[in-house]
């Protein structure tokens, strides 16, 4: 089907009441307490033949299991996105990479949920970029700035968490509705 044709059969307006992606059983992640079962989930999958076999290789070299690696890298990265030098390159590529690469999958499904996560995640995500410039000024009030951008960006952009689609569901939907609705207000008023 092309992309015309998919066009077509969307609605032009959104319901605030449409439900959320559900995720595959065991697979979403509410709280922080989640977060290692999916952790560990990821790193023992065997479905991931080239991660699987490098994971292996490194555990028989260094006799470290595997979620120690991560977290250890996990606490580099952090660390790096704190002091670094190029934590907004590095911050910014997190948030592309995998978000760029989904969402082109993304395009090619006839689901439109998939299209509604990555479209809300790009419009937060360019709304960081603006916030962005003034950087310096709010690294000096909140130095964590990094950081916690790209723990949010992956709250958005994970599977797991459906970030992007809650806020969607949540505050940009009925946002836009209530602006909708502001104008027609507005403009019934001057055509009276």
């Amino acid at each position: 089907m092309s992309a015309e044709n998919r066009k077509e059969k969307r609605p032009v307006a959104r319901s605030r009441s449409r439900d959320l992606p559900r995720a595959a059983s065991n697979a979403t992640v509410n709280s922080f307490g989640d977060v290692h079962p999916q952790l560990l989930a990821f790193l023992y999958d065997n479905r991931n033949a080239i991660l699987n076999s490098l994971f292996s290789k490194f555990e028989e070299f260094t006799g470290v299991k595997r979620e120690q690696l991560a977290y250890t890298v996990t606490a580099l990265l952090a660390l790096y996105l704190i002091i670094g030098k190029s934590a907004q390159l590095v911050c910014n590529l997190i948030g592309f990479a995998y978000p760029a690469y989904a969402s082109v999958k993304a395009i090619r499904t006839e689901e439109k949920d998939d299209d509604t996560q990555w479209l809300t995640y790009w419009t937060v995500f360019a709304f960081f970029s603006l916030l962005d410039f003034f950087a310096h000024v709010i690294m000096d009030v909140i130095p964590l700035y990094w950081l916690a951008k790209m723990i949010f960006l992956l709250y958005l952009s994970l599977p797991q968490t459906f970030g992007a689609a809650k806020l969607y569901v949540y505050y940009v939907d009925p946002a836009v509705t209530k602006f909708d609705e502001m104008l027609n207000e507005r403009s019934r008023a001057l055509t009276q």
